[in-house]
């Protein structure tokens, strides 16, 4: 019996260091499993913000495409035929009554004219075309010299770059121009601003832009209730990969700063 005793031990011994190696063999395939598991879901993720960055890209690309031809109509159709008509007018001969026919002209001269401006107002709008044919600074320029006229905001355009912009491709500088159009509209619309002021600079392969205005500012959890202008400028900057903070309070005016690198993006 004494003999057997050391057996048992043994056999005892040897059961639990089995069933200790099974034990860790089970929790190390459960680890690789919920591993495996989570970068499957990780992979999933990534695709699907892929797809949906694909689906918001075609759909700014075919929004841009509607503004271009939209504005091209009212350009060439819709001014072309004021102007015919304006024209016409003009070389019509005086009635009898001259001083009411002088009126009628003067009068439908400048109803006119008004259209005119409000078409290429909104053909530029539409689809800026300064923007495709001389860059952006250009185009933001032009902008806020229409700004500056109306005289609801003062808005003021500096440009410290040396080559950053014009590295930009179509697609990145038409969403920098879209989104100083929404941030300046709004604030002329909610900040009761009197200046603002949009900065370009560069650092190595980095664009800067700093948007600054001296309103109201807003609440500091202002992000619970976004409208829908800092959406669609959150959106484009999100379909550029350009990274941004947004800085305000109350009393304190509104400050965006947005950061994108050309080279990774072009």
């Amino acid at each position: 019996m004494q003999g057997i005793t050391p057996n048992i031990y043994v056999l005892i011994l040897g059961g639990m260091v089995t069933v200790f190696f099974m034990v860790l063999t089970f929790i190390a395939l459960n680890v690789r499993g919920q591993n495996k598991l989570l970068k499957q879901r990780q992979a999933a993720q990534k695709a699907e913000i892929a797809h949906q960055k694909e689906l918001l890209s075609a759909v700014i690309e075919s929004q841009e495409a509607e503004r271009k031809r939209v504005g091209r109509d009212l350009h060439d159709d819709v001014g072309t035929a004021l102007s015919s008509l304006r024209l016409i007018i003009e070389m019509s001969k005086p009635t009898p009554d001259a001083l009411s026919h002088n009126n009628f002209v003067s009068s439908t001269k400048e109803i006119i004219d008004k259209v005119i401006k409000d078409v290429r107002s909104i053909s530029h709008n539409l689809s800026p075309t300064t923007l495709n044919y001389y860059g952006l600074t250009t185009a933001v320029e032009e902008h806020c010299n229409i700004i500056n006229q109306s005289g609801k905001l003062r808005a003021f355009l500096i440009d410290d770059t040396v080559s950053a912009i014009s590295k930009l491709n179509v697609s990145s500088a038409t969403a920098f121009y879209r989104v100083l159009e929404e941030l300046l509209n709004n604030t002329i619309k909610h900040a009761e601003a009197t200046e603002t002021s949009i900065k370009f600079s560069e650092k190595e392969d980095t664009l800067i832009l700093e948007y600054r205005d001296n309103g109201k500012g807003m609440e500091p959890n202002f992000t619970a209730k976004k409208g829908m202008g800092l959406q669609n400028i959150e959106s484009r900057l999100n379909n550029i990969n350009a990274g941004y903070e947004i800085i305000t309070a109350p009393g304190k005016g509104f400050s965006l700063n947005i950061s994108y690198q050309i080279l990774r993006n072009t």
